[in-house]
C-alpha cells in the first residue's frame, strides 16, 4: 500500500485538495442560512472569502517563491485551512464568521495554485493529475450531499478538515521542488513587480479576467437558471455531479490534444466553447437541455482550467513560474469571480438568471477579442 501511495502521490494529493471544495462549496449557502444569516449576509461572507483568497495568493505566492522549504509552506496552508474550518463550526455571529471564513480562504485559495506550480516544476503529467482533482470534487459533491441529508450540514466542515489533513500528510512524500530564489545568493528576493514588467503576462492576466470570471461565477448562478427553467434542488445536485464529473475525461484528453494543438490554440478553442455554452444558457433552455449539455462544462473547464495554468507557467522565466501561477489564481481567477458574482446578482434581479448568462456570454466575446487582438493565440516557446 505504501508503495502504491508513493507512486501515485500526486494523483492522491489532488483528489484530497479538491475534495474539500466539493464538500463545502455547494452547501455553504444553506449552512449559513441554517444558522440565521440572511441572503445578503451569505453574499458578503462568500465575497469576503474570495477577496481574502486574492490577497492570500499574492502573499503565499511570494513566500513560496522565496522559501527553501516549499513543501512545508504548502502543508502549513492545508493545516491552517483545516483548523479554520473546524473553528468556524463554533461561530454563529456574522462579523466573527466573516473573519474566520476569510482566514480559511486566505490559506485555502492559493494552495491549489502552488500545488499546480509544484507539479509542473516536476514535469509530471499535469492534466492527468488535475483530472484527479475534478474527480475528488465530483465525488465530494455527491457523497457530502447524501451524508448531510442524514447527519446535518455541519458534517461537511468535518470532512473538509479531514481531507486537508490527509493532503498535508501526503505532501510529506514529495521531494523538495527546485528553489529559483536568488535571495540566498544575492539577498534579493523574488518580487511580484517582476511579473508585471512582462507585457505578455499583463495581457494574459487581462484576458483571464473576462474568461475566468463567468466560468467561476457560473457555480453560483446555475441553480437559479435550472430552477427558473422548472427544475428542483435534486436536479441541481444531479447537474453539478454530471458537470463536475465530465471535467476529468477532458483533462485526461488534453495531453493527447497537445501533441497536435498548442496550449495557446487550445485556450482559444475553450473560449469559443464557453461562448457557445453561455449563449445557449442565456436563451433559457429546458431542464432537459441543461442536463443533456453537461459535457460542455467538461469541455470548457477540462481544457481552460488546465491550459491557462500551463500558459501562465510558460510565459515567464522558470524562477517566476510559481509566483506567476499564484498571481493568476488571485487576480485572474478569484478577483474576476468576485466581480462577476456581484454584477451577476444585480443583473439577475433585473433580468433573471437568463440575463446573467447573456452577460457572461458578452464577457466571453470580449475575452475572445482580447485573446486574438493581443496576439495571445500565437505559440510561445518554453
Amino acid at each position: 500500500m505504501r508503495d502504491f501511495i508513493i507512486r501515485y502521490k500526486s494523483y492522491i494529493l489532488y483528489f484530497f485538495i479538491y475534495f474539500p471544495l466539493g464538500a463545502v462549496c455547494p452547501l455553504i449557502g444553506q449552512y449559513l442560512s441554517s444558522i440565521g444569516f440572511t441572503g445578503t449576509q451569505v453574499g458578503v461572507v462568500t465575497a469576503f472569502g474570495t477577496g481574502a483568497a486574492v490577497i492570500g495568493g499574492m502573499f503565499w505566492g511570494r513566500v513560496y517563491a522565496n522559501s527553501s522549504k516549499k513543501r512545508l509552506v504548502v502543508a502549513s496552508m492545508f493545516l491552517l485551512s483545516a483548523a479554520s474550518s473546524l473553528i468556524s463550526l463554533a461561530i454563529t455571529g456574522f462579523l466573527a464568521y466573516t473573519f474566520i471564513y476569510g482566514v480559511l480562504y486566505f490559506n485555502q485559495g492559493p494552495s491549489h495554485g502552488l500545488c499546480d506550480s509544484m507539479i509542473m516544476d516536476k514535469n509530471e503529467n499535469f492534466p492527468a493529475v488535475r483530472a484527479c482533482g475534478a474527480i475528488g470534487y465530483a465525488v465530494a459533491v455527491f457523497l457530502c450531499g447524501q451524508i448531510a441529508e442524514f447527519t446535518g450540514l455541519r458534517i461537511a466542515f468535518y470532512i473538509h478538515a479531514a481531507a486537508f489533513i490527509i493532503a498535508g500528510l501526503v505532501m510529506r512524500l514529495f521531494s523538495e521542488p527546485v528553489n529559483y530564489s536568488r535571495k540566498q545568493e544575492t539577498g534579493e528576493a523574488i518580487k511580484i513587480r517582476e511579473l508585471f514588467q512582462d507585457k505578455d503576462f499583463r495581457w494574459l492576466l487581462l484576458f483571464s479576467f473576462f474568461a475566468l470570471g463567468p466560468t467561476m461565477a457560473h457555480n453560483t448562478y446555475f441553480s437559479y437558471l435550472y430552477i427558473e427553467a422548472g427544475g428542483d434542488i435534486g436536479g441541481v445536485g444531479l447537474a453539478f455531479l454530471l458537470m463536475a464529473g465530465s471535467e476529468a475525461p477532458f483533462m485526461w484528453l488534453v495531453p493527447k490534444l497537445n501533441k497536435k494543438i498548442s496550449t495557446e490554440k487550445l485556450v482559444l478553442a475553450a473560449v469559443v466553447i464557453g461562448f457557445i455554452r453561455f449563449t445557449l444558457y442565456g436563451l433559457g433552455p429546458s431542464t432537459g437541455v441543461l442536463l443533456g449539455t453537461f459535457f460542455l462544462q467538461g469541455m470548457l473547464n477540462g481544457i481552460l482550467l488546465v491550459e491557462i495554468v500551463k500558459y501562465f507557467g510558460k510565459i515567464v522565466p522558470p524562477r517566476l513560474s510559481s509566483l506567476s501561477v499564484a498571481t493568476y489564481y488571485s487576480l485572474g481567477n478569484s478577483f474576476p469571480s468576485i466581480v462577476c458574482n456581484l454584477l451577476g446578482g444585480v443583473i439577475m434581479d433585473m433580468a433573471g438568471a437568463r440575463g446573467t448568462y447573456i452577460f457572461f456570454a458578452v464577457l466571453y466575446v470580449i475575452s475572445f477579442a482580447l485573446y486574438l487582438g493581443l496576439g495571445l493565440h500565437k505559440e510561445r516557446q518554453v
